[in-house]
């Protein structure tokens, strides 16, 4: 049976060119009949439930369709608002699911747009309305490549026809997905406009080198990862819930697991298929499928499981519309840290607190361990953890660890080198540490962190610092202001030529175990960010003692060595 479009149009309660330009833009299958265009009414039906419209077909067609749930929706925009030039979407993100369904919106909706302004030229505005209302918007932006954005006009520049794919809400180990459902109980469909204009991007990339840190904090209220996502810049993305029905799958320690489906619609068996696995040291206990039925179903296991997971398939396409995984915490035995050493707060001129450190040191350890009887799975288990060990070893000698952090990921690109500085500064023998602008710190909070992480992480070790400082004798060093506790350990050397000139060039770490290569210095980090090149190698290490062992104020061999205190 087929409707013809002026049929449809009617039945879903839109203007004729309205299914005209979807089946224009092939969002809607449709072929000639005579002089008619017709649409096969299974497609319509289908059409008409993915874009959420009502569907009341003329009285010559007989169907049994569900009514439609009403939905909620959150449409975002992000927009660039430059002085001398049109305002420009660098992103827009609309999120439904079923306004009945526990979701990421708890508050009633809003219903007008919200702003905010997030600093460099860049706002993030909000509509919280229904479905029906946020996708005229869509329809809008489509049509004429505007939208009115609370009395502001944002330009986009998109393909009209969508790229369709799906945004899982699980993170497999190993698997990093472009889109992650930012539904917490739901994975979701997710039809994309691209823009492949280069402006957007550019900007955006610009915008991204000198964002600070409010900025960024602000930015997650976004909902998408986009400083990770450069290439998205100036998309158009529509996301929704796939909620037609709810998965959990639960683990017991009776080696049972349970799943359990909810559904707010009529759910007969045959609609869905599961697939349901557990492993236990990365052997395969289970790997089942079977009818998806309302309620509970247990499944016994013949072995503890640390890891489970599932897939939930719609038999009508075969589409995968659901994908889970959860990493079991199975200790029987461990360590346990004390840590006794003393914490130092860090307070600026006005008594404000801007961070606490512990310096580094020996944690008190001791030991614990279960009453319960070892079973051949703990012991598995205990043997598989000692092999990952084992093979891990080689590799961590042989292999280079490149990491690299963009501009705005300062704060990740720190913890990265404290983390280098941690793991084995804690011994009598020196660590050392390049860079020929050391003395050029970085201001701010972040550099006062930085700088006092730094330090504390070394506190157990001697930690000798090369730079080349041309001016002298402009009084006490910065660090001076810093507690005692956190920089008794620390020597600050310069180093020149005997015509003025770096004696070195490249920026490094060592550590007792590890040489660590470093592009950029500090400051560099937040404009151009950073790549850290790690190896277990002495590249390094002999050249730097070589600098280091002149007596200070010697000019032996043309070098100008000179201690800042």
């Amino acid at each position: 049976m087929t409707l013809t479009v002026p049929e449809l149009a009617l039945a879903v309660g839109k203007a004729e060119g309205f299914i005209r330009q979807h089946i224009h833009r092939k969002h809607l299958s449709a072929h000639k009949r005579g002089r008619n265009v017709v649409i096969e009414l299974d497609e319509a039906i289908s059409w008409a439930q993915k874009r959420e419209l009502p569907f009341d077909p003329p009285a010559r067609v007989s169907v049994t369709t569900p009514l439609r749930k009403e939905r909620g929706a959150r449409l975002t925009v992000l927009s660039w608002h430059p002085t001398d030039a049109p305002v420009r979407n660098l992103l827009t993100l609309l999120r439904h699911r079923r306004s009945e369904s526990l979701g990421p919106w708890a508050r009633e909706p809003r219903t007008a747009w919200s702003s905010e302004d997030l600093g460099h030229e860049v706002r993030l505005s909000t509509l919280e309305a229904s479905l029906d209302r946020c996708q005229e918007s869509i329809e809008h932006i489509l049509d004429s490549g505007v939208l009115d954005v609370d009395g502001i006009d944002v330009q986009y520049d998109l393909e009209p026809v969508p790229r369709r794919h799906w945004a899982y809400r699980d993170l497999r180990p190993g698997f990093e997905p472009s889109v992650v459902s930012p539904f917490t109980n739901h994975s979701a469909h997710v039809a994309e406009y691209w823009s492949l204009a280069s402006g957007p991007r550019d900007e955006w990339k610009v915008i991204l080198k000198s964002a600070d840190a409010e900025f960024r904090n602000k930015l997650a209220h976004l909902g998408f990862p986009l400083h990770r996502r450069v290439e998205r810049a100036g998309n158009l993305m529509v996301i929704g819930a796939e909620d037609a029905i709810d998965v959990t799958l639960r683990a017991h320690p009776d080696n049972t697991l349970t799943l359990r489906v909810g559904s707010q619609e009529q759910l007969t068996d045959g609609d869905y298929r599961a697939t349901v696995w557990a492993s236990h040291s990365g052997d395969d206990v289970l790997r089942q499928e079977f009818p998806v039925t309302l309620g509970k179903t247990a499944i016994d296991l013949s072995s503890d499981v640390d890891h489970i997971g599932y897939s939930i398939i719609r038999t009508e396409d075969g589409q995968c519309v659901d994908l889970h995984e959860a990493h079991l915490i199975k200790e029987i035995s461990g360590r346990i840290s004390l840590d006794v050493r003393p914490t130092i707060q860090v307070q600026d001129r006005g008594g404000r607190l801007i961070h606490r450190v512990k310096p580094a040191g020996f944690p008190s350890m001791f030991n614990i361990s279960s009453d319960m009887d070892g079973t051949i799975d703990q012991e598995i288990r205990r043997l598989r953890l000692e092999y990952r060990v084992y093979d891990s070893e080689p590799k961590s000698v042989t292999d280079s660890g490149f990491v690299r952090f963009e501009p705005a990921e300062f704060r990740e690109a720190v913890r990265h080198f404290i983390s280098l500085l941690s793991r084995d500064s804690d011994g009598r023998d020196p660590v050392y540490f390049a860079d020929r602008y050391f003395m050029t710190h970085v201001k701010g909070l972040d550099g006062a962190r930085l700088y006092l992480d730094m330090f504390a992480a070394t506190a157990g070790a001697p930690l000798r610092i090369l730079c080349a400082d041309k001016q002298q004798g402009r009084g006490a060093p910065w660090w001076t202001s810093y507690p005692k506790d956190l920089t008794q350990h620390v020597a600050v050397r310069s180093f020149l030529t005997a015509d003025g000139e770096p004696a070195f060039h490249d920026r490094y770490l060592i550590t007792p175990k590890q040489e660590t290569v470093i592009s950029d210095s500090f400051r560099g980090w937040m404009t151009n960010g950073v790549t850290f090149a790690s190896h277990s190698g002495t590249l390094y290490r002999k050249e730097t003692e070589q600098l280091w062992s002149p007596n200070v104020g010697s000019s032996n061999n043309h070098l100008l060595v000179r201690e800042i205190r």
